[in-house]
């Protein structure tokens, strides 16, 4: 990715990553992406193409079949769990917890790498998604949309660290406002790009192309063989022709005066793609 910053490496990168679900073919072929620190990435793609198995291994949960993730300067697995923890937050796709734990208990889980306390690092993420006076509700009870932005809190609370860590941390986020109403996206997206301003590296995955454009400050594209399509600044990949080709639909870019903010339109079938639209 495109950064003004020094020669300091990448807090997140992978070489030539590919990974296959046992004998099926492979999901990601080759994929070398470098997450910078202090920018929000998007990484975009079809259904399918490998969105969240890509975060898994970046967050050292799978290993790849081929190639390497580099975390902090040290492979991805080489660290321990706890160690991993404190250096990297995963907010999954589908937030869930299995018993009936309180949502300020939820968001506590993300300081267990940190020896589980700082409540004051909860309460303050609690405060910043909005949910502080639901804290002592389950769980589950929230409806989905409330239950990412808890997922969101508990992320911010794990990379809540101590004054003068050397490492910045890295916050990997899957769809984190899919259900989200706007007003809870757009200032959930806002504390993504909070996030960047405080030093971590933050990468996530969006179906919103709009809100992409603009969200982030980098985007990479992956197409549906799981190959990374392209991979910079979000202004020069999120382009309507290459965006065409990799989602078969024909996009158009509209709006980009002091009237209307610039946005992408899907505007019907792809003449490349062979697809008819039936």
């Amino acid at each position: 990715m495109p950064s003004d910053a020094d020669s300091a490496p990448s807090p997140l990168s992978c070489e030539g990553v590919t990974f296959s679900y046992g004998k099926a073919p492979p999901v990601l072929r080759g994929v070398s992406l470098s997450i910078a620190a202090g920018r929000v990435t998007a990484l975009v793609g079809p259904n399918g193409s490998g969105k969240s198995t890509l975060l898994r291994l970046l967050a050292g949960l799978d290993r790849p079949d081929a190639g390497s993730v580099t975390l902090a300067g040290r492979p991805a697995r080489a660290w321990s769990a706890p160690e991993r923890a404190r250096l990297l937050a995963l907010m999954p796709q589908r937030p869930e917890v299995a018993f009936g734990y309180t949502v300020r208990e939820v968001v506590g889980f993300g300081r267990l790498s940190r020896g589980g306390a700082a409540g004051d690092a909860v309460d303050r993420a609690l405060e910043r998604v909005g949910l502080a006076d639901r804290s002592s509700d389950r769980f589950e009870h929230l409806s989905i949309g409330q239950q990412q932005r808890g997922a969101l809190a508990r992320a911010i609370a794990q990379l809540d660290g101590e004054p003068g860590e050397a490492s910045p941390g890295v916050l990997l986020a899957d769809e984190p406002v899919s259900a989200m109403d706007p007003r809870h996206a757009i200032e959930s997206l806002t504390l993504l790009r909070a996030c960047a301003e405080a030093g971590h590296a933050v990468l996530v995955v969006l179906h919103d192309l709009n809100h992409a454009l603009r969200s982030t400050d980098d985007a990479a594209v992956l197409g549906e063989d799981g190959s990374l399509a392209a991979a910079g600044a979000t202004g020069d990949v999120l382009v309507p022709d290459r965006l065409s080709a990799v989602f078969g639909v024909r996009f158009i870019r509209v709006g980009g005066d002091a009237e209307m903010p610039s946005m992408l339109w899907p505007a019907g079938p792809s003449p490349a793609s062979g697809r008819d639209g039936r």
